[in-house]
């Protein structure tokens, strides 16, 4: 079979993973894991199902997409159809009728990419959005800077204002949230280092915060990082999700590969920013080592 052909197939929706028909080539399998193929048989009806977001995994309470860089989660006005959110609820009432709803579990910023998560119905919602901070999450970033620690476990307090200001607090402070972040450096250089981050508790705005505030910003971090002197995009990808199913109660694993352009970096990354000894850069400031 050609890919071409074994894309058409996946499209189609002839393939099926774990009772779930896969509708992206983005799946990964692991060593002994199997597929399912159904015949495809063409037909009127293909063409409500046929859709160019990517969809990781689907059943009749979750479906996992694909989220590229720059593209919004949901928006307003005028753009609001361009929206993932939008396509991803085009495509489950073409398939499943004008009926079947659809709701944000995982929510992201315009810039961040990575496997995006939505329930079809308000119960699975509540249920994985409560247990989202127990999930087993793996985000690949790119880190500016030389780290300080080729591996290691970084612990936070951390509250935010009314304006979404994060900040960092005592222990227990009344409004802060414990964010527990574990690393292992991939690869590194003079200038970054590719490291793989296991969050617990912690939401990917707070893991950029945190990289930023230990002077390893991700590259391309408009928001928490220093000003940008080459264009990068935001180099922060979800690419596994371990999570309980919100009517089974058993964890399922859904998982997808890097771009093949995460690992390109253009330098120099930022414009130089000296500080006074004893401080660092920050975003439009000087603050404490």
């Amino acid at each position: 079979m050609s890919i071409s052909k074994a894309k058409k197939v996946i499209l189609y929706g002839s393939v099926s993973y774990r009772g779930a028909i896969i509708k992206s080539p983005e799946l990964i399998l692991n060593k002994g894991e199997e597929i399912e193929y159904t015949k495809y048989s063409g037909g009127k009806h293909i063409s409500k199902e046929r859709t160019y977001v990517p969809v990781l995994f689907e059943d009749e309470n979750i479906i996992a997409v694909l989220k590229n860089a720059n593209i919004e989660v949901d928006s307003k006005g005028n753009d609001r159809e361009k929206s993932l959110f939008a396509l991803t609820k085009n495509y489950v009432r073409r398939k499943w009728g004008s009926r079947q709803n659809l709701y944000i579990v995982n929510n992201m910023s315009k810039d961040e990419g990575g496997i995006l998560l939505f329930a079809k119905n308000k119960p699975s919602q509540e249920f994985l959005k409560n247990n989202l901070n127990k999930a087993i999450r793996e985000y690949h970033i790119i880190a500016s800077g030389k780290l300080k620690h080729k591996n290691d476990t970084l612990n936070f307090w951390l509250s935010k204002n009314n304006r979404g200001k994060i900040s960092v607090e005592k222990p227990h402070v009344e409004g802060a949230l414990f964010c527990k972040i574990e690393y292992k450096t991939i690869s590194s250089n003079d200038h970054y280092a590719h490291i793989l981050v296991n969050p617990k508790e912690c939401s990917s705005e707070q893991i950029r915060f945190v990289f930023s505030h230990i002077g390893n910003s991700v590259v391309g971090d408009r928001l928490f990082g220093l000003r940008q002197q080459s264009a990068n995009w935001l180099k922060i990808y979800c690419t596994s999700i371990t999570l309980k199913h919100p009517s089974t109660k058993k964890n399922i694993t859904i998982k997808t590969s890097l771009p093949l352009t995460f690992e390109n970096v253009n330098l120099p990354l930022y414009y130089k920013e000296s500080c006074p000894s004893g401080l660092r850069s920050a975003p439009g400031k000087c603050v404490k080592l």
